[in-house]
């Protein structure tokens, strides 16, 4: 036997062991009813794959998964956002961890003690911090129902937590996971898009009643952007005030979604802010304030007047617009606070007489990535 061959069959064997030890704690403590680690809907595990819709209710917002069938495989989307793309391995994780479940070790059966393990249910209590989670299958027919409740605490208790069926008194701890979003939006894929600051050439932003404020490097080299037209008795408030406009589609998150068409958005007017790369790309946002709060519609398209055409893969970046698009297109965010900020910025209020002391840039997003379109 090979030592890698051996390791493997070490780790299995070593991972039988710990199951079967931490079975046997579970029915040496606890209540009287014991769990024999039986799969807590055992008919599941074989039609995980029938899931069509996954609703899962909190004491005050409900959230509705569905699938449907698109090109030989199945969409999935919140009905709760307008349809937004839910990511496969987010319905993924839930469906199949419900499948997995374990009964370990049984636990209360008196309701007033169902609040302490979290799994009182939502639909009557409005103080539930539980998350009622349904399996439908592609008839609609209910496949699997449970009460998702807190995770125990301790060594010995990792990956463990508290549930209990809707029509059944007795709670449970079981082995396993099944990791609801504790939001609406926790369901989608926040990133709108992903471009790396050293590609970015120029912003130019088009702020309703002022003059348009570009900042540009002049080479891929350059270290810093530089602010267009900045008078000779001014300066920038903040130290990367200039940089922090371009920076903006780096890593471009959104708060909430909603269908642009619905908010009135125009994408042949005037975009709020242009960006442009020395490789090709240009990113346009448009923005539109409604009750009080600042929406944005993104659109990529291949740039026409590239500084260096001899340096742009037209291939590549054509399908970086296409998945671009496939993210972006009819769909409206708002943006946190940073980059709504960014969005706003003109002459007058992101500069100051020389000389005043200079400000490091207030609240920006560090870098992350989800898995949202990325250029390379």
């Amino acid at each position: 036997m090979s030592v890698r061959s051996f390791a493997i069959l070490f780790a299995v064997a070593m991972t039988a062991a710990l199951f079967a030890a931490w079975v046997t704690i579970a029915r040496d403590t606890g209540s009287g009813l014991r769990g024999n680690g039986e799969l807590m809907f055992p008919d599941l595990a074989g039609r995980v794959n029938d899931v069509r819709t996954i609703k899962v209710m909190r004491a005050n917002f409900v959230s509705t998964v569905e699938g449907k069938e698109k090109d030989g495989s199945v969409a999935w989307s919140l009905k709760e956002r307008d349809g937004y793309p839910v990511p496969i391995e987010i319905v993924r994780a839930v469906a199949a961890g419900m499948a997995q479940l374990r009964q370990i070790e049984a636990k209360t059966a008196r309701p007033r003690l169902y609040s302490r393990i979290h799994v009182d249910d939502p639909k009557t209590s409005k103080e539930s911090k539980a998350a009622l989670v349904e399996l439908f299958d592609t008839r609609g027919a209910s496949m699997a129902s449970l009460i998702v409740g807190l995770d125990k605490a301790g060594i010995l208790s990792i990956g463990d937590i508290y549930v209990r069926r809707p029509n059944e008194e007795r709670a449970w701890l079981a082995h396993g996971k099944v990791p609801v979003p504790d939001k609406q939006v926790g369901w989608l894929n926040q990133m709108i898009v992903e471009v790396d600051l050293p590609r970015v050439r120029e912003t130019t932003l088009f702020v309703p009643g002022e003059e348009p404020l570009r900042v540009f490097k002049k080479t891929a080299d350059d270290r810093d952007f530089t602010l267009e037209g900045l008078p000779k008795d001014r300066e920038l408030k903040e130290l990367f005030g200039a940089e922090d406009i371009s920076r903006a589609i780096q890593t471009l998150t959104f708060e909430e979604v909603k269908r642009a068409a619905d908010l009135g958005f125009d994408l042949s007017s005037q975009p709020r802010a242009r960006h442009v790369t020395f490789d090709g790309l240009i990113l346009e946002v448009w923005a539109r304030e409604v009750e009080g709060k600042l929406w944005v519609a993104v659109k990529a398209r291949p740039d026409p007047e590239s500084a260096d055409p001899a340096k742009v893969d037209k291939a590549k970046i054509e399908a970086e617009v296409r998945k671009i698009g496939a993210v972006t297109d009819g769909w409206a965010y708002t943006l946190n606070d940073f980059e709504t900020r960014n969005l706003k910025k003109t002459m007058a209020n992101m500069t100051q007489p020389r000389d005043a002391p200079k400000a490091e840039s207030k609240d920006a997003p560090k870098a992350k990535s989800n898995g949202a379109p990325k250029a390379n």
